[in-house]
């Protein structure tokens, strides 16, 4: 072999190693916690914590090249899509699908968790609902989660709704005051708050569940493409461990 040869072949290895090197380092990727959403996100004094927060230390445990920031500044659900949408967020965790966040962001690795959506009403209201049909035959009006996929998929159907706030706990009191006679609210979030506020006596979850989807940790279009790998590749390997549904069955479970 020449030496030009040799040479070319060694500046070849060396920026080989350059290139792995580079995708080797450690990756910042920007997140924002999402507000009103207990217990995917709570604030706990000065601090954030919930199923998001666990999950996203467990990706950084398996995972060190990658780090989450930006926990500290919440943001509505609006703001989180708008964030992904013009790159000045990374990453998003624990959302449904949907064609807006289809279009900015890619769902990446095995879903995190299932969502089941459901209905509230007072706890004397006898009313009974076993479809989205039944609902849309009473005319009632809901409450509902603003710039939701619940709350466009109702109003598609042709429900009266008042999503005027995302602030899930909001929504919960203005149905017990009497205005609306449901609240439609994910699992999780819906039971967390009917056990924390202490609700049993005052709330009842009507059996029916309107739908039921998986979530999922979607990546900006506009980010480094390495991300999506990377996170794709943790988040099986923490479903494949079982600990994304032990993360979940903890949350799920309090207070």
């Amino acid at each position: 072999m020449g030496k030009h040869a040799t040479t070319a072949r060694a500046a070849l290895l060396a920026l080989a190693l350059a290139l792995a090197n580079g995708h080797a380092q450690a990756l910042d990727v920007r997140v924002a916690p999402q507000e009103a959403l207990a217990p995917k996100w709570l604030h706990d004094g000065e601090r954030i914590v919930g199923i998001c927060p666990d999950i996203m230390a467990a990706v950084e445990r398996i995972e060190p090249r990658l780090h989450f920031v930006g926990l500290r500044r919440s943001r509505s659900l609006p703001g989180i899509e708008a964030g992904l949408e013009t790159g000045t967020l990374d990453a998003a965790c624990g959302l449904v699908t949907s064609p807006r966040r289809v279009a900015v962001a890619r769902a990446v690795g095995k879903p995190i968790f299932q969502v089941r959506h459901l209905l509230a009403v007072r706890r004397n209201d006898p009313v009974e609902v076993g479809s989205m049909n039944d609902l849309v035959h009473l005319g009632e009006l809901v409450t509902t989660q603003r710039a939701s996929v619940f709350s466009d998929r109702l109003r598609a159907a042709g429900v009266p709704i008042d999503d005027a706030t995302d602030d899930n706990r909001v929504n919960l009191r203005k149905m017990l005051a009497g205005h609306g006679r449901f609240t439609y609210m994910n699992d999780l979030t819906l039971h967390y708050l009917i056990r924390h506020d202490g609700l049993q006596d005052r709330v009842r979850v009507l059996p029916v569940v309107l739908a039921d989807e998986p979530t999922w940790f979607w990546v900006s279009r506009k980010t480094d493409p390495a991300l999506a790998s990377l996170l794709g590749a943790a988040l099986d390997r923490l479903k494949a461990s079982g600990e994304l549904d032990r993360i979940y069955a903890r949350w799920a479970s309090l207070p």
